[in-house]
């Protein structure tokens, strides 16, 4: 309750006139927080953990982990959520879900995407989709629809969806909230909005008392860690767990080819691209595409800690050739009507058309079809014509010998205990606990034992069969390597690959390359992430945030290609397949691993790496 200013003074000068000698004064309040400090005048708490486990609210789920790329893609993973608390777990009741924005503008932009979504998504009309959507927020436009909140539990009432502000003023009691989600970070960082946003959705409907259903907070990934704030971080002493090979049953080592060079550095000067001669090749470099693929999110129950993954059948927007080739042709004739130039009599539609069809065939993509992304390829590979020359310094690297090297002669690496508190993760198994030296084993055992570590920071893989690396342990040290170990991991993948390293840092299979960053040129080695044995096919991938694009990482990319083409015509012992990939391509890259389309795959990072 949060009365106006006025009515507010009026209540203190009540509770504080001497006339009625109130001698203690008790509040009771369900967010006793402002920002993140707990008020200091607490004389009794009745916790969220307990209100959960002694089943007096509903259970909580957050998100830990999720392969979502844009928006699209998580509006379908929570209208799968939706649809599945109304059609499965919840159909007692109307289940609703609340979608929570920062402010007043954000909520209505969000507002109007949900209502497209929903009719396309639906089939229905906007009229239609917009009678299942209720904006809640303090402005005058939207106070009509505060009253309709005491109706909305009802079965006969058609709101499924409520898009509400973090900050209202106006507490509200909707029992059949089963879903919420927090848009922006903004909108759930501190201690105060998790309270707040969390107590819209923990009230049990009366059919389930008794039960305890779940919640589920569909927040973006990295943010989960905010909603861990039951338990503060704690000093420790610093202590480091290692990864290096060990003898298992199954020898999952193997050779690796790399070359000794001889090293030559050079200014190139690279002139303004015409597309002319850009498209004189006649296609352009598309990533691999799908219609829809599965992608998978981890929830974390809150209190309990169990993990539970669920897989979502996501459908990508996909154009027809024409359509591409009729945008493309559009922006040409705007642009020759404004600069005088001829783009559009040099490059018809048809011409344009030929261009993308060669360019799906390159990806051996006969769908006829273009995704989105590689939509924006096309528009930017016709776009070239506004860009200026630029220089650059090239190392130039001859060739001298032919190098072997096998996983048994990796380095030792090592993670510090108090980086598990931060992202990092140790993924094991049950010859984790049984091979290696004694002090890490001890010190594994400890960890494993530790339940005020974050869920995270452990990774067990309880097939040790799908554990094909010749490590006692894999380190993770940021969330992106987490995601693709968990992938590799995965019965499905694990039954087609032969075995798997992750890489050090530094020592163990190093590229040079050079770049030029603004006017200073160069030079540095990277040592690619992961190396995936599949028979005599050598994958070798170097992993990066989604978007991740900079004239640094296209000199990596460059210089890998490169390199792993001499390698390839070196030797005939076994064929290198360089990848570079983001999250968004995760999916995609397991599928093309186990299905035999990986040696053609190109994730999304790596062809606007290569424009």
């Amino acid at each position: 309750m949060s009365p106006s200013d006025t009515a507010l003074k009026k209540w203190k000068e009540f509770l504080l006139d001497p006339k009625y000698g109130f001698k203690f004064i008790v509040n009771v309040s369900g967010t006793c927080y402002i920002g993140d400090d707990y008020f200091t005048d607490v004389i009794h708490r009745f916790s969220l953990r307990d209100s959960i486990e002694q089943k007096f609210v509903k259970s909580i789920r957050y998100v830990a982990e999720d392969s979502s790329g844009g928006e699209d893609e998580k509006f379908q993973k929570i209208y799968d959520n939706h649809i599945e608390n109304k059609t499965v777990k919840y159909r007692a009741v109307k289940p609703i879900t609340i979608l929570v924005t920062k402010n007043i503008a954000a909520c209505k932009r969000l507002t109007e995407k949900l209502i497209d979504f929903l009719a396309e998504k639906e089939k229905i009309s906007k009229e239609q989709a917009a009678a299942k959507v209720l904006i809640v927020t303090s402005a005058n436009e939207h106070k009509s629809n505060i009253p309709i909140l005491r109706r909305v539990d009802d079965k006969d009432n058609p709101i499924e969806w409520i898009t509400s502000v973090s900050m209202l003023s106006e507490g509200w009691d909707v029992k059949n909230v089963f879903q919420i989600v927090p848009h922006e970070e903004r909108a759930f960082n501190s201690k105060l909005l998790i309270a707040q946003v969390l107590g819209r959705g923990l009230r049990v409907p009366e059919v389930y008392k008794g039960n305890q259903p779940v919640v589920t907070v569909f927040n973006h990934d990295k943010w989960s860690s905010s909603i861990k704030h039951l338990v503060d971080e704690v000093l420790e002493i610093e202590r480091r767990i290692h990864s290096y090979p060990v003898e298992k049953k199954e020898d999952y080592n193997f050779d690796l080819y790399n070359i000794d060079y001889k090293r030559i550095e050079e200014e190139v000067e690279y002139p303004q691209e015409d597309p002319y001669e850009l498209l004189k090749k006649g296609y352009i470099t598309y990533s691999s595409q799908a219609e829809e693929v599965e992608k998978s999110t981890t929830y974390t129950r809150a209190v309990s800690g169990e993990q539970e993954v669920k897989k979502t059948l996501i459908e990508f927007k996909m154009y027809s050739v024409e359509e591409v080739a009729q945008d493309v042709f559009n922006r040409l004739l705007i642009f020759d009507q404004e600069a005088g130039t001829e783009y559009s009599k040099n490059f018809p539609k048809g011409k344009i058309a030929e261009i993308i069809r060669n360019s799906l065939e390159r990806i051996k993509d006969k769908s006829g079809k273009v995704s989105e992304t590689n939509r924006n390829q096309t528009l930017a590979a016709f776009g070239v014509i506004r860009r200026k020359g630029a220089k650059s310094l090239r190392l130039r690297i001859e060739a001298k010998d032919l190098i072997k090297i096998n996983t048994r002669e990796i380095k030792k690496n090592s993670l510090g205990v108090g980086a598990l508190r931060r992202d990092c993760t140790i993924f094991y198994d049950d010859y984790s606990l049984r091979l290696g030296e004694a002090t890490d084993r001890k010190l594994l055992k400890e960890l494993e034992e530790d339940e005020s570590l974050p869920r995270s920071a452990l990774i067990k893989v309880e097939n040790k069969y799908n554990f094909k690396t010749p490590l006692n342990v894999a380190l993770a040290s940021y969330e992106p390597e987490r995601k693709f170990i968990r992938g590799l991991t995965s019965e499905e993948t694990a039954k087609s690959i032969d075995a798997w390293i992750k890489s050090t840092d530094v020592g163990f299979y190093s590229i040079e390359y050079s770049w030029r960053k603004g006017e200073h040129p160069k030079q540095g080695s990277f040592n690619p992430d992961f190396f995936i044995k599949k028979g005599n096919d050598i994958v070798v991938v170097e992993i990066k945030m989604d978007n991740d694009v900079s004239d640094e990482n296209r000199a990596k990319l460059r210089y890998a290609k490169e390199h792993f083409e001499r390698v390839n015509d070196l030797q005939k012992e076994q064929r290198y397949y360089f990848k570079f990939l983001s999250p968004g391509s995760f999916d995609l890259f397991f599928k093309a691993l186990r299905n035999g389309a990986y040696k053609d795959f190109k994730s999304e990072l790596e062809a606007k790496l290569e424009q």
